[in-house]
């Protein structure tokens, strides 16, 4: 009697066992095959929601939409929170012409699946279209999070766009936001080849006028500004924000490095040169603050510190300070004013080497009426290549200015 129950309770195991084990099999059959053979996976599992959804898809791109609309529902019968489902009776509810149900089954596939991106983009296009852009913004900035790679079709739509200054205020809120993706858009916007500079400019001027520009990002507009030639653009824009003492500003800023400089806009560029220490130091004899420059005895052939100018046509003079204490090099070092387009020379100064106290020197120098927008004011080695190059010695500079010159 025992041994019948105990061999009883053997069998009823084995068999549950065995139908444990083809339950996972069949599992293991749907979901192997739901993406491409939904049919097949519906036969080893007739509610798996990976093929339902699929099925339910492929019905709708093949037009039948009651088909998709019952495929659906059923995948909601067992799984009520699957959102795609519900993007699927959204598009069929958009094909019957019923738009208003679609935009509320839309929304709600969208806080159940919020990584679906074919409802982001249906949403994004509707708020576009009815000029909610703050709405459409969100939804574009869950698809950018979620597919940065997305953003080289979608930045050149912005572009367009923002020449509405609605969505441009609209975009500068969400970058105030800085998203993961804020970078790659104004690169985007500010790339000479192929951005879009009237819609870069309404875009960071509108998040300079809400205080959300960086420092970093105004100096890369001003600077994709110059490299495009619109030199009176950058100069407007980068005027608007520095201080004018006595309500002007002189025609070479910051000429006595009276404040630090920012190597932005039309300030003194510092660039980093193998072989030059370069700062700016309090010291007798300068007035306030002068520019430091130390040779290392190393093939220099720009000592890095150089001047944007934006100077109409005309004839002008370069007036410095200068004070040096053992600057040797083949030539000496030198001034150098030229065209930022095509790099014209327009004047140089002559050689600055050996020991002196300091000393004024003046370049007189001339902007033709066409062709030079834009000039760059920089301190050379004249020596183009080789040893001669080598520079060692220290140089002050103070006191920098450009003035008419009258006939």
């Amino acid at each position: 009697m025992i041994a019948a129950r105990r061999n009883a309770i053997f069998v009823l195991l084995v068999l549950l066992a065995m139908l444990a084990a083809w339950r996972v099999y069949g599992q293991m059959q749907a979901e192997r095959h739901a993406a491409t053979d939904p049919e097949r996976a519906l036969h080893w599992r007739p509610n798996d929601p990976r093929a339902l959804q699929v099925l339910a898809e492929r019905r709708l791109q093949a037009g039948d939409g009651a088909g998709a609309a019952r495929l659906a529902r059923q995948l909601l019968a067992h799984e009520p929170l699957q959102g795609q489902a519900y993007r699927v009776l959204a598009q069929v509810a958009e094909r019957e012409g019923d738009l208003g149900q679609a935009l509320k089954l839309h929304l709600i596939a969208a806080r159940l699946a919020p990584r679906d991106l074919a409802t982001q983009a249906w949403l994004t296009q509707h708020f576009l279209q009815k000029g909610d852009y703050r709405q459409a913004l969100s939804h574009v900035d869950r698809v950018l999070r979620m597919s940065p790679a997305a953003g080289k079709r979608v930045y050149p739509v912005f572009a367009q766009l923002a020449r509405d200054d609605a969505f441009a205020d609209a975009l500068a809120i969400m970058l105030a936001e800085h998203p993961p993706w804020r970078p790659g858009l104004l690169a985007a916007l500010q790339d000479p080849r192929a951005g879009d500079p009237v819609a870069a400019g309404r875009i960071l001027q509108a998040l300079k006028a809400r205080g959300d520009l960086t420092p970093e990002d105004e100096a890369r507009w001003l600077d994709s500004l110059m490299k495009q030639g619109r030199w009176g653009e950058a100069f407007a824009r980068w005027a608007d924000g520095v201080p004018k003492p006595g309500g002007r500003l002189p025609l070479l800023y910051n000429g006595g490095f009276e404040s630090t400089p920012t190597s932005t806009g039309f300030d003194w560029r510092v660039r980093k040169v193998p072989g030059v220490v370069a700062r700016v130091e309090t010291l007798a004899g300068a007035s306030g603050s002068a520019a430091y420059l130390r040779f290392l005895n190393r093939r220099v052939g720009e000592s890095g510190l150089e001047h944007p100018l934006y100077l109409s046509p005309g004839d002008y003079r370069l007036d410095a300070r200068l004070r040096a204490q053992a600057l040797r090099s083949e030539l000496g070092l030198q001034w150098r004013i030229s065209c930022a387009s095509g790099g014209r020379e327009l004047g140089r100064g002559e050689a600055i080497e050996g020991s002196f106290g300091w000393q004024g020197r003046s370049v007189a120098f001339t902007v033709p009426t066409r062709g030079c927008e834009g000039q760059w004011l920089r301190l050379v080695n004249p020596v183009s290549a080789g040893a001669g190059q080598r520079v060692s010695g220290e140089l002050w500079i103070d006191d920098v200015a450009v003035s008419v010159r009258r006939p």
